[in-house]
Order: structure tokens, then C-alpha cells, then sequence
């Protein structure tokens, strides 16, 4: 043994000692056991040991059929018996699919939408949406965009508003919805209240508020067992409701065929429709999805007609827009919000300039036979009604676009909120920008849009905004009322529905014993004023009225 190995083993036999030394300080035996003892009492032991705990009785073993692996068997599978298991169980989870969403199909009847299981409330149903639909009520626009800017006038017009909301009390409250509500939209009928409410599961209940007969409730299941996210009436004559929702389908539903038709879908379950609004013409629309795109549909277009969708944000977490809104007078400025925290301002005009050729196909996937069964047979693919758009330009494109001399003036302007934002909405006269953020603050703009240069908030209110994972976002929506200087509704998480003017004036603050949750979804009467609806998660909703 040389001295390198000599001065090892010293070392090792060293080490040996200390470890040693260090478990008998510590009362441990190196073989595992414990040098401790044990800390009850021998008394405690001899007692316990002079009753013996009694032996459990063994319970029979029921002998069950076991399943086999015929691999362990020394079965082999052909590939014909695999690939006919596989579509099996594929079939298998595709009928457990549609039977858990509750697939719409392409066109259906009213009567076979309504949940309500007496054929008497169908019948109802159908003759009251006729005779709304028969009443003509479009929704008002301005003349002009030229409304209350004179500043001397806007204290005057804040107490005018005021005294309108003065005395407001609690004149409805209903169950409208089983589930919590997403959103929400009241028809421009003057003599009559008629909310319209979508809920977490596809459902859409209408509720004729002020009636006589205390207000009727019908329910139909407008959707797929996802939640409805925009509800828009047919601005031309009030015939019609236009909804989207997370199965990924844009629906009419007409007040007059009493019919529901797929207007706009996306061939991918996961690319959800987040929000939607309508052009002033009431026959086109612009959609807004999770994965930062914006899709343009026009309801007029033949089925051979190409319809386009661009990706406008970053793909990733931060992708999602929340809301689309359309300038009611110059409907070619569209504003999005997203959960990347801007707030973007677009003239949709240019979009038509990018390159067909750089898009992308959105092609169905291999077992979507149809948009309505996905297990139907060949002799309905022939009567189904292309609603998917054909064609997809990605970010990295526009954003080349945007860069390009033809592209300058795509991107109007932009703003960086200091968290996601989840709502944006022009006002009726096309003159401000209402933004809802999670960084607690409602912002107001007042936009030029000939000069966007400056494009910063002109006033911050503060809001509590955090509504968590188990209430629906707040949405600060502006009164479609023109009649009136520009104000908004909000839900508050005291509880309270809160009424704002664009002055940042708080006009009404509406609570009572009997609201017991926070109306997260709120709504106003574009007719009447002094009609405000408020929306919680347990489907109920609450009128709100001046005495």
C-alpha cells in the first residue's frame, strides 16, 4: 500500500469516528433503530397489553370479472380490430360531446329551442317575439357627432340627468337565468321592457319585464352548452337578436320565421368568440376571438364569397381580446380591448389591402362532417351553409403590413392600461372611448379621429374592478339613449348599480335590502331613460325605475 492510499484510508476510518460520535449524541444506533426510550409510562404498556385487542372477522372477498389485457395473453390485435376500436370510442366521445354542449344546429325553430317543457309556453313564445317584431322599433342614431361639447353647458345638462334619476326604485326582480349571467341587451321598444339575458351555459332568457301578468320568463337554449359573451338587437327594425358564445358560432334568431341561423363560426372549438358588434347597417359585424383575432362578417355575402379573419395581437397568454366596438357614425374605426393591456384604435379600411395570397387556410378538422351533427351522414353535407371564414393572416403579416407605407394609418392609436383590459365601447355619437380595466380604473376618452396624436384619457375614475374568478367581469357600458348627455351604467362590487355621466359625475347610485349580490352585468333602456337592468351570478335581475 503506497502512502496515498495510506493517508485515504487514515481519512476515511476519521470520518467513520465522527459519524459515530455524532449518532450516539443524537441517542440513534447506526443500524436504524433508536437509543431513546420510549416515553409511555410501563405501567400504560402492561395495561395495554392485559386486553388484547380483539381480531377483525375477515370480510368474504367477492370475486368480480377481471379485465384481461390480451397483450399479456399473448392476443395480438390486427390493425383492422384497433382502427375499428379507436373509431369506436371516438364516436363514442363525440355523441358524449354533443349531448353535454347541446349542439346547435345550422337552422332551427324556435319552438324547438324553448327549454320550458309545457308546448303552451313554446306557443307564447312564438306569438310574442312576432308581435315584437311586427312593432318596428330601430335603434336611434344622432344626426351628427356635434353633442355637448360646449363646456358651459355640461353642468347644466349633469343636474338635467340627475334629476331624471332622482328617486329611482327597485320595480322588478326576477330569475331570468338558471346559471350566472355573462351579458345582456334591453330592445328599443319604448312601451315595453324586454331584456334579453345569456347566461354560463347557452341560454338565453327573456324576460318581458313590465307586464301585466308580472312579467313572463321564457327560456331558450340559443347555444351550445358555453356561455353567451354579446347579445346584439337588429339595429335596423328591432326584428331580430344576434348572439355569440364560447362554442365559436355567431346566431340570428328572427322575430318574424321564428327561426335561429348560424351566421358566423370557427372550425376550432378552442378559437371562442370573446365579443362582437354589429355595423349601423345592421347586415354586417365585426368579432373579436381569444387568440387576438378580429373577423369580418357580412351577413348578405353568398356562400362562396371569402371571409377574413386577422390576427391583430401577439399570440400567447396575453392574447385575448375582450371587447370590439364599432364608431357608430364612421363604423370604419373599430376599437378592441385586450387582455395584453391596450386599447387599440383601427381604421378597418386598410385591412383590405393585405395580400390574399399571404393567408392561411382554416380548413375544419377530419371528423366535422357538418357544423350542426358532426356524425352526420353524407346527404347532409350538401344543405350545409358555409358560415367559417376561409382564411386567417397571421400576426407576423399584419404587423409587416403596419410597418409598410400602405399600411401606415392601419393602427390609428393605442393605449397601455396597467393591467388587462376587458371592456371598450364608443358612445352613441362616435365622440368617446369607455374603457373597463383591472388595474381598477374606468377611463374616458374624447377622440378626434381626424387627429389621434395626443390619445390619452381625458378622464380616470376610480373603480374596484376585481370581481375574481367566480364573477363576470365588469363592463362599463354607455345608455344608447340620445336624448340625454353621454352617460353609463356599471356594476359596483358594493353591491350597488352605479350610474356615471362623461364628466365623470356620479349621477345615481341604486341598491336595496333585496339585492343580495353584486350586479356585476348592467344594462340601460335605450328608449326610456330612467330603465336600468342589473344582472348577478345566480341569474337573477333587477328593473330599476323612476317613481
Amino acid at each position: 500500500m503506497d502512502d496515498e492510499d495510506n493517508d485515504y484510508e487514515i481519512e476515511r476510518q476519521k470520518t467513520i469516528a465522527e459519524n459515530q460520535e455524532l449518532l450516539n449524541s443524537l441517542g440513534l444506533d447506526p443500524n436504524g433503530s433508536s437509543k431513546i426510550p420510549f416515553s409511555k409510562p410501563k405501567a400504560d404498556l402492561a395495561k395495554s397489553k392485559s386486553k388484547p385487542r380483539p381480531k377483525r372477522k375477515a370480510e368474504p372477498v367477492i370475486e368480480e370479472p377481471r379485465r384481461r389485457s390480451g397483450r399479456l395473453a399473448g392476443l395480438e390485435a390486427t390493425q383492422e380490430e384497433v382502427a375499428k376500436r379507436n373509431e369506436e370510442e371516438e364516436k363514442e366521445r363525440e355523441v358524449l360531446r354533443i349531448i353535454n354542449r347541446k349542439t346547435r344546429d345550422q337552422l332551427m325553430d324556435i319552438e324547438k329551442m324553448v327549454e320550458d317543457t309545457s308546448p303552451e309556453s313554446a306557443d307564447s313564445l312564438s306569438s310574442f317575439l312576432q308581435s315584437v317584431g311586427a312593432d318596428h322599433a330601430p335603434r336611434q342614431y344622432p344626426e351628427s357627432s356635434d353633442a355637448y361639447d360646449d363646456k358651459d353647458t355640461l353642468p347644466a345638462e349633469v343636474t338635467r340627468l340627475k334629476s331624471v334619476f332622482k328617486g329611482m326604485t327597485l320595480k322588478a326582480n326576477a330569475k331570468v337565468t338558471s346559471e350566472r349571467v355573462y351579458t345582456m341587451v334591453v330592445h328599443p321598444e319604448p312601451t315595453k321592457t324586454l331584456a334579453f339575458v345569456g347566461d354560463k351555459f347557452g341560454m338565453v332568457g327573456i324576460w318581458d319585464a313590465l307586464s301585466d301578468d308580472e312579467g313572463p320568463i321564457w327560456h331558450v337554449q340559443a347555444h351550445a352548452r358555453s356561455a353567451v359573451t354579446s347579445m346584439k338587437v337588429d339595429p335596423i327594425a328591432g326584428s331580430g337578436l344576434v348572439t355569440s358564445s364560447y362554442d365559436c358560432s355567431l346566431r340570428r334568431i328572427d322575430f318574424e320565421s321564428l327561426q335561429s341561423t348560424e351566421l358566423f363560426s370557427f372550425p376550432d372549438e378552442d378559437m371562442l368568440i370573446t365579443h362582437f358588434d354589429l355595423v349601423p347597417n345592421g347586415r354586417e359585424a365585426w368579432i373579436a376571438d381569444k387568440d387576438g383575432g378580429i373577423s369580418h362578417c357580412d351577413f348578405r355575402e353568398k356562400r362562396n364569397i371569402e371571409r377574413r379573419r386577422w390576427v391583430v395581437q401577439e399570440e400567447g397568454r396575453a392574447a385575448k381580446l375582450g371587447g370590439i366596438s364599432v364608431n357608430p357614425l364612421k363604423p370604419h374605426l373599430v376599437i378592441t380591448a385586450g387582455n395584453d393591456q391596450h386599447l387599440r384604435l383601427w381604421d378597418t379600411r386598410l385591412l383590405s389591402h393585405l395580400n390574399p395570397r399571404s393567408t392561411e387556410l382554416l380548413t375544419p378538422p377530419p371528423t366535422a362532417k357538418g357544423r350542426g351533427d358532426p356524425l352526420a351522414g353524407e346527404s347532409d353535407v350538401g344543405t350545409h351553409i358555409e358560415t367559417r371564414p376561409t382564411s386567417s393572416i397571421p400576426n407576423e403579416k399584419v404587423g409587416h403590413f403596419m410597418n409598410s407605407n400602405k399600411g401606415k394609418g392601419l393602427l390609428k392609436a393605442s393605449f397601455q392600461h396597467g393591467k388587462s383590459c376587458s371592456a371598450a365601447y364608443w358612445d352613441p355619437w362616435g365622440k368617446r372611448i369607455l374603457t373597463t380595466s383591472y388595474d381598477d380604473k374606468l377611463r374616458i376618452w374624447s377622440v378626434d379621429s381626424d387627429d389621434v396624436s395626443s390619445f390619452k384619457p381625458t378622464k380616470i375614475i376610480p373603480h374596484n374592478c376585481q370581481t375574481g374568478r367566480w364573477l363576470t367581469i365588469l363592463r362599463a357600458q354607455w345608455s344608447l339613449n340620445t336624448e340625454y348627455m353621454p352617460h353609463f351604467t356599471v356594476g359596483n362590487m358594493k353591491r350597488t348599480l352605479d350610474v356615471v355621466a362623461c364628466t365623470g359625475d356620479k349621477i345615481a347610485s341604486l341598491w336595496t335590502d333585496v339585492v343580495t349580490a353584486v350586479p356585476a352585468v348592467t344594462v340601460s333602456h335605450p328608449a326610456r331613460v330612467d330603465h336600468v337592468l342589473g344582472g348577478n351570478t345566480s341569474g337573477r335581475i333587477q328593473l330599476w325605475t323612476a317613481s
